[in-house]
């Protein structure tokens, strides 16, 4: 494993052990909202193992891209920003990227531009705030001319944070994980913001390579309906349902991860 910096992004690299019968394939994990690369660690070993070279990183504003002060006055990344940093580490070696929650939608976004070689794309339960089914749903809405205030940004971290693990296991977590986090609310609130009123929104049936929309069962409605969307408007895409699994598919049913990275390596191949 390999760890290292480019363009202030942490960047992990893990170089398969297995062999793909086409040779060894680039994968690219691309972390969700208030999440890290490490993260994926429950998945890594077997993507690996299958024969994927594999890279993770800190998004930028996160972890060990984390800003340099998170209390200047610099501008916190914006979506547009995450596009970018998205291209620069598929670089040019055709990839296949699994993207969870916001972390899908940054790669759908990237792929409706045709500027990077994208293979493929699985994206698992990513948001689509600015489709009038996730507006009604009030989940997250954002305004991007309300000025940063850096009170309400680590106060909407830890009700995030709340809603993805519950209160208690927010308060088991050790104050100093728990003040980072708060911390890193600058960044929630500007890709929010910038994500909930973008401009253009995406436009699915520019998207031109083999895409599975993933979807836990018991997902609430705007994931529903957000998979639904990108299944019928990105040619040839599959939804798939998940079971046993909440948001975070990750960390709770991470084999079913892998099969669908699996499923999009496949699906290529047809």
């Amino acid at each position: 494993m390999l760890t290292s910096r480019s363009d202030s992004l942490s960047i992990t690299f893990q170089e398969a052990r297995g062999l793909l019968f086409e040779g060894t394939t680039q994968l690219i994990l691309v972390h969700g909202a208030m999440d890290r690369a490490k993260s994926f660690s429950r998945m890594t070993r077997s993507l690996v193992d299958f024969g994927f070279d594999t890279k993770s990183y800190d998004r930028r504003g996160y972890e060990e891209s984390a800003l340099v002060d998170p209390y200047s006055q610099q501008n916190p990344p914006t979506i547009e920003d995450h596009i970018l940093d998205l291209a620069s580490v598929i670089g040019e070696q055709k990839s296949l990227i699994f993207g969870h929650s916001l972390g899908g939608t940054i790669a759908l976004l990237l792929s409706a531009r045709n500027i990077s070689p994208i293979a493929g794309i699985v994206t698992f339960e990513s948001p689509l705030p600015w489709m009038e089914f996730w507006r009604r749903s009030g989940a997250y809405g954002i305004d991007p001319d309300k000025p940063l205030d850096l009170d309400f940004c680590e106060e909407f971290a830890e009700i995030f944070m709340k809603r993805m693990l519950g209160e208690e296991r927010w308060m088991r977590l050790p104050p100093s994980t728990r003040k980072k986090r708060r911390l890193e609310g600058s960044v929630l609130v500007a890709e929010m913001a910038s994500m909930s009123h973008l401009t253009p929104p995406l436009d699915p049936s520019l998207i031109k390579v083999p895409t599975i929309i993933g979807c836990g069962i018991d997902a609430p409605s705007r994931h529903k309906e957000a998979t639904a969307y990108l299944a019928s408007n990105i040619a040839g895409a599959k939804a798939v349902e998940i079971a046993d699994t909440d948001h975070g598919v990750h960390l709770t049913n991470p084999t079913a991860a892998v099969d669908l990275i699996k499923g999009l390596w496949q699906f290529t191949k047809d």
